[in-house]
């Protein structure tokens, strides 16, 4: 099977998860890493399964990623998943429905089987701190524990879990 993991990452979370995702991938399967920017929508449409990776903006997809998702071809027989990084310790599932409805209806409209999305926490880029403490009317204290929380992730233990998600994606 032709596998593609496309991403987009500003901090490097995402990245860092898609790698993961490409290691395991890459061991029965070819498999491609690919940054968002770097790949057309052609291109996409010659692989058999895609990965695709967004932290969360503002509890929605990056802007990168939906614009992909619109532009995604049509393509009776791909199979599609996702795959999610956020600042905070764990959503309701209800939540992540959410956040995955753009993938789930981009698959919908264009034929794409959706396999579904892994989420993980990642480290919130410290010059959005002070915004999101505020936006979020977190004391220092609350604060201080998010951060404390988010230190040091995505860890081996997700890249572990993200590694067993696309075993079981591509199973």
């Amino acid at each position: 099977m032709n596998v593609l993991v496309t991403y987009f990452s500003q901090s490097g979370n995402t990245e860092k998860i898609a790698k993961a995702i490409c290691e395991e991938a890459a061991h029965a399967n070819k498999a491609d890493l690919k940054k968002l920017e770097d790949i057309t929508p052609d291109e996409a449409a010659g692989y058999d399964f895609i990965f695709i990776g967004s932290p969360l903006h503002s509890g929605s997809l990056a802007a990168p990623v939906k614009e992909c998702l619109n532009a995604i071809q049509a393509n009776s027989g791909q199979k599609l998943a996702g795959f999610i990084t956020h600042f905070a310790p764990a959503y309701p599932e209800q939540e992540m429905d959410g956040f995955t409805e753009p993938i789930q209806k981009a698959c919908k409209e264009k034929g794409i089987e959706y396999r579904g999305c892994f989420d993980c926490q990642g480290f919130l880029t410290e010059s959005l701190h002070d915004t999101v403490q505020k936006k979020m009317n977190l004391t220092d204290e609350q604060w201080a524990d998010m951060v404390k929380q988010m230190t040091g992730r995505p860890n081996e233990e997700d890249e572990n879990s993200a590694r067993t998600f696309a075993k079981k994606m591509l199973a």
